[in-house]
């Protein structure tokens, strides 16, 4: 009996826990029933909300005041800027009725957060979405080495950096792109760099950067014979000569001849032979073999020529020449020119613009991209011409043609005998062509091989026009024949 009555009581209690577990189950289910039910309803309101103020947005990059859409966008007044990505401002896009400030509609909506990016797994990053797939190494060309996105810019000390393309500041808590050298400071816009598809290249892997690195450092000096004490090459094998090349300090004397790889007149520290009549610039001699110039976004391979055509400055040359992307080539005085330089002639900086198409304002011919060596020599002086770049007479003359020249534009002067000339008058019209190369054939229509000199021996007369020679002459490779002309009769 008694263990019935514990067995009993036992199943009382074990029932009235199971209700009790029940009971509470179902205040909990009822509970959270309650309480998704008022989410649902606050979700409800809070989407009415919404779609009763949809022109009308508050925004956390703007607590201040409401930001009211703008579906179409004026074209009056002065032009604005997104203050989410700095870009020129257009419709949709959301604005602030008290205040100037603006974003894009894409920019206002985009996420705040973007969790476990590959770029930065460890943290969520506030990046655009179009700036989430940005190539991170690009093969740049109007810088020599590979540049490299950086969602913000590490510097010892925060300082001022402005974009080497447009020379706007660059915010350093911002994207940009920046070159991966130690030591190299290039710095510039994300929108700056990737305007042009034609002037990057996108780079896969590192080592395909270190590579493209290599190859720009490669000397066009075949073989170094001997250095001196301070490490310093002093006679090299050259690609562009036949003999050895030895390196020298100076002139004996102040001579009219001209350096073979650039056709600039000889100054300090160059290389020459000492078996035949050939000289280069110390730095014309260490040139790279390969080099990407920022023209075009393709390897340019140097070579040597007698005579070519630049396909830039449409002069006629001889020396060296970089052949770009298999078919441009371009003369050495071209490929030294950077796309932004510092000029004498100007205050500011200039930057290269492939559309212009009005006046030089140095020399006032057509803009062909042509470039003025500082120095020259002309018989009409005894000492070297500079480039000059103003001039304060009101009615100034050429001592070449005696004719009037603009005192606005360049001109070559002396300074000690007061002499000046048109540039083009000093330098003629084949000024970096070198005496004694042969003549193309197709320039000319004479039966045999014609040589190019800067001004004839003796007073022979022209064999077409019959007059003296003042300039320069193509005269007949072959000994028995006479045949000579100005190089303007030739056609």
């Amino acid at each position: 009996m008694e263990n019935q009555k514990e067995s009993e009581s036992v199943s009382e209690n074990k029932n009235e826990s199971e209700n009790k577990i029940e009971n509470e189950s179902v205040s909990e289910s009822e509970s959270v029933s309650e309480n998704k039910n008022e989410n649902e309803n606050e979700s409800e309101s809070e989407s009415e909300s919404v779609s009763e103020n949809e022109n009308e947005r508050h925004h956390p990059f703007h607590e201040e005041h409401p930001l009211v859409l703008v579906a179409e966008q004026s074209n009056e007044g002065l032009k604005a800027y997104c203050d989410g990505c700095g870009e020129l401002l257009s419709a949709p896009c959301f604005t602030c009725i008290h205040c100037n400030y603006h974003l894009h509609k894409q920019c206002a909506e985009a996420p705040l957060r973007i969790p476990n990016h590959p770029l930065h797994p460890q943290h969520s990053d506030k990046v655009h979405k179009k700036c989430i797939s940005l190539p991170r190494i690009i093969k740049f060309s109007r810088h020599d080495h590979c540049i490299f996105h950086k969602y913000f810019l590490q510097t010892q000390e925060l300082t001022k950096q402005d974009c080497k393309i447009c020379f706007k500041e660059v915010k350093l808590d911002r994207g940009s792109y920046s070159c991966g050298k130690p030591g190299c400071n290039y710095v510039a816009h994300v929108n700056c760099v990737l305007e042009d598809d034609d002037l990057y290249e996108l780079i896969e892997e590192e080592k395909k950067w270190e590579e493209l690195y290599e190859k720009s450092m490669q000397s066009s000096i075949i073989r170094v014979i001997e250095v001196n004490e301070a490490g310093e090459a002093i006679k090299i094998d050259h690609f562009s000569h036949q003999h050895c090349l030895v390196l020298a300090g100076k002139m004996d004397e102040e001579i009219d001849r001209k350096y073979d790889g650039c056709m600039l007149p000889i100054s300090n520290i160059f290389y020459y032979c000492s078996e035949c009549p050939f000289f280069l610039h110390k730095t014309c001699a260490g040139l790279p073999s390969i080099k990407q110039h920022w023209f075009h976004q393709s390897n340019a391979i140097i070579y040597f020529k007698g005579f070519q055509r630049c396909i830039f400055c449409f002069r006629c040359c001889s020396g060296f020449f970089y052949k770009i992307n298999e078919m441009w080539d371009m003369c050495l005085r071209c490929a030294k020119v950077a796309d932004i330089i510092e000029c004498e002639g100007h205050q500011h900086f200039l930057f290269f613009d492939f559309n212009y198409e009005e006046k030089c304002n140095g020399c006032g011919a057509d803009s062909d991209y042509g470039t003025l060596p500082h120095s020259a020599l002309h018989k009409i002086d005894e000492h070297m011409l500079k480039l000059t770049y103003d001039d304060d007479k009101e009615q100034s003359y050429c001592d070449i043609c005696e004719r009037k020249r603009d005192p606005r534009l360049w001109y070559y002067s002396c300074s000690m005998c007061d002499t000046t000339a048109h540039p083009k008058c000093v330098l003629g019209k084949f000024p970096f062509v070198k005496d004694g190369v042969t003549f193309p054939s197709y320039k000319h229509n004479h039966r045999h091989e014609l040589k190019f000199f800067r001004k004839a021996k003796g007073y022979p007369e022209c064999s077409r026009c019959g007059k003296l020679f003042q300039e320069e002459i193509l005269k007949c490779k072959k000994s028995t024949c006479n045949y000579i002309i100005h190089c303007k009769c030739r056609n």
